[in-house]
């Protein structure tokens, strides 16, 4: 992630960053970063392609779904009460991205997927 942030962070400085889906929606940002879990039900068959494209079509379906039903704020998986370290918003930190600060602390929205509609 870090290496990706990093190539994006050098063709576009400044990239306002942001692992908050509100402040991606509200304009604030121009890239949200968040996490993908497949696995399970949710992991994809790969037809014509390989494992990770058919992973990545996997997750880009799920977002879209998320972001067409308004659910980008809910996250499948929640850390304990206690503060995360997000590692995330710490690789678009050391991208040199514009990311708040106290990003570091809180939680990436993690989205479980379900296979890519091929």
């Amino acid at each position: 992630m870090a290496w990706v942030l990093e190539r994006v962070g050098s063709e576009l400085p400044g990239m306002a960053c942001t692992t908050r889906p509100e402040v991606w929606l509200s304009g604030e940002s121009g890239l949200l970063v968040w996490e993908a879990f497949v696995s399970g039900t949710g992991k994809p068959v790969p037809a014509g392609t390989t494992q990770h494209a058919a992973d990545a079509a996997a997750a880009a379906d799920t977002f879209a779904d998320r972001l067409e039903a308004g659910t980008l704020g809910e996250s499948d998986v929640m850390c304990a009460p206690m503060s995360s370290l997000n590692l995330a918003a710490a690789a678009a930190a050391y991208a040199n991205m514009t990311i708040a600060v106290d990003e570091l602390r809180l939680p990436v929205p993690v989205y479980r997927t379900r296979p890519a509609q091929l």
